[in-house]
């Protein structure tokens, strides 16, 4: 029988649970599941949402494993002018931090301590579907979490991006099930 794989958004100091796989998740000020408040427009520098972090969970086990995981948009930012937007890979849940209201703190090694391939970042959108990023983790026939690590992705807004929501972005997840 075909598992069942769920995305999870994992949010807050109670690390939180969300199945998000055909829902949406709003990157803002505070690290809530739903409705966190809005980046504010900086008159100078950056503002940072709370990073977002992200696995897979089989939730009906595969016949006998899930592995060769692996993450990518359609290449183009439709945040708007001023918005970009980075991701890296962590090794676990690590609860996002920031002044609320105002911005998160910037993704790196100092502020995530679960970051993996040395804290790298990188542009969200350099990763399509003819250029994935493979995600480590795999599961036997069992259910659960594919393996530790999280997907994590955060937005910058800069004094010339434009007031109001900005747009929607789809990220795709894929892996093969044996």
């Amino acid at each position: 029988m075909a598992a069942t794989v769920i995305i999870v958004n994992v949010t807050g100091a109670g690390a939180a649970s969300a199945d998000v796989t055909s829902g949406s998740v709003t990157a803002g000020t505070s690290d809530e599941a739903t409705s966190p408040s809005a980046i504010p427009i900086p008159s100078s520098g950056s503002n940072h949402s709370y990073w977002q972090s992200f696995h897979l969970v089989a939730t009906a086990a595969p016949d006998n494993a899930i592995n060769n995981q692996k993450f990518y948009t359609d290449g183009t930012n439709t945040f708007g002018t001023g918005v970009t937007a980075i991701i890296a890979e962590a090794s676990g849940y690590v609860v996002a931090t920031g002044a609320a209201g105002s911005s998160g703190s910037v993704l790196v090694s100092g502020n995530h301590a679960g970051l993996t391939n040395d804290g790298a970042t990188s542009d969200l959108f350099l990763y399509t579907s003819s250029c994935k990023l493979p995600v480590a983790g795999s599961i036997a026939a069992t259910t659960g979490c594919i393996g530790d690590e999280h997907v994590i992705t955060q937005l910058s807004v800069i004094s010339t991006a434009g007031a109001g929501n900005s747009g929607e972005e789809t990220l795709t997840w894929e892996f093969d099930e044996t």
